[in-house]
C-alpha cells in the first residue's frame, strides 16, 4: 500500500513542481491559490470540498511516513467535538450509517470512538497551545511542558486532524483567534498530517469574522474546509437551538456529522488502495 501511495506522491510532485525542480515542502503556503476560494465568499463554498492537489500531496506524503498511523484521526474542538456527539454514533449504531460510507466508518472506527486530548468541554484555539491543559489537566500521557496539540500529535500519530474552533469565542478577538489558528495549522502540517478546518453554525461574535478567519486560513494554506454553516442553513432556525443560537439542534448534529463523514470518505479513498 505504501509503495503505491509513494507513486502517487511522486506523480503529484511532478505535476506541481515541474521536471528538474525540487518538491515544495508540503507544510508551506500553497503557491497556486484557487481563485474560486475567495475567503470573503465563504458562504458559497461547498459543504464538502474536493481535495486539492496540495491536499492530496500531503496525504500521499503522510501515507509513506512510518511515524504516522494511517487509520488515526484527531479532533480539535470543544464539547461539540467529543465522541458523545461527533462521529462515534456511526460506529456504535446510535444513528444510521449510509451504506456508501460503511467502509470509511470501519477504516477510522477506532479514532471515531476515541477521546482526543484536544477536544473537551470549554477547549479553544488558545487552550490547545497551552501546556496547562495537557499534563496539568490530568493527561498522564503528556509531558510536563507539552501542549495538548503536541501531546495529541505525538501519542495518536494522526494522518488527519479535524479542526472545528470558534464557538463561544470572545467577540472582537478575531485577530488573536486567527493567529492561534495559523499556529495550530502549521504545527499539524509540520507533523506530516493534513489539517481540515470547518466553519461554525453560530454567529456569537455577530459579524461572522471567525468563519471568515477559518476560510482565510484554509485558503492561504490550501487545505480543506467543511462548510458546516452552509450544511445547516436549510434547517429550522438554521440548525441552532433557540434562543441562544449557539449550539446545534439534533438535526444540526446530523448534518454536521454527515458532512464530516463525507469529507473523511474522500480522505480514505486517497489513503486506502
Amino acid at each position: 500500500m505504501r509503495s503505491r501511495l509513494l507513486l502517487i506522491l511522486l506523480f503529484v510532485a511532478l505535476l506541481t513542481t515541474g521536471a528538474g525542480s525540487a518538491p515544495e515542502a508540503v507544510y508551506s503556503f500553497s503557491q497556486a491559490q484557487n481563485t474560486e476560494r475567495s475567503p470573503e465568499r465563504w458562504r458559497e463554498w461547498p459543504v464538502v470540498p474536493e481535495l486539492s492537489e496540495h491536499a492530496v500531496q500531503i496525504l500521499a506524503s503522510a501515507a509513506t511516513n512510518t511515524s504516522l498511523n494511517l487509520r488515526s484521526i484527531s479532533k480539535i474542538g470543544d464539547c461539540q467535538f467529543t465522541p458523545a456527539t461527533f462521529l462515534a454514533g456511526y460506529v456504535k449504531g446510535d444513528y444510521p450509517l449510509p451504506e456508501e460510507y460503511e467502509r470509511t466508518a470501519h477504516y477510522f472506527k477506532e479514532s471515531m470512538v476515541r477521546d482526543s486530548i484536544t477536544a473537551a468541554n470549554g477547549l479553544g484555539v488558545s487552550s490547545v497551545l497551552n501546556p496547562m491543559f495537557a499534563a496539568g489537566a490530568g493527561y498522564q500521557e503528556c509531558q510536563r511542558t507539552e501542549t495538548p496539540l503536541d501531546c495529541e500529535l505525538r501519542t495518536r500519530r494522526p494522518v488527519v486532524v479535524l479542526v472545528a474552533l470558534g464557538t463561544n469565542w470572545k467577540p472582537r478577538q478575531e485577530i488573536t483567534f486567527e493567529e492561534h489558528l495559523r499556529t495550530v495549522v502549521e504545527t499539524i502540517l509540520a507533523s506530516g498530517a493534513l489539517p481540515i478546518l470547518a466553519t461554525k453554525a453560530d454567529n456569537i461574535e455577530e459579524d461572522w469574522k471567525l468563519n471568515l478567519a477559518n476560510a482565510r486560513v484554509a485558503a492561504d494554506y490550501d487545505i480543506p474546509l467543511v462548510n458546516v454553516w452552509r450544511a445547516v442553513q436549510p434547517l429550522p432556525n438554521n440548525g441552532l437551538q433557540a434562543p441562544n443560537n449557539v449550539y446545534l439542534t439534533a438535526d444540526g448534529w446530523v448534518e454536521q456529522n454527515r458532512a464530516w463523514l463525507r469529507m473523511l470518505d474522500k480522505v480514505r479513498v486517497v489513503l486506502e488502495p
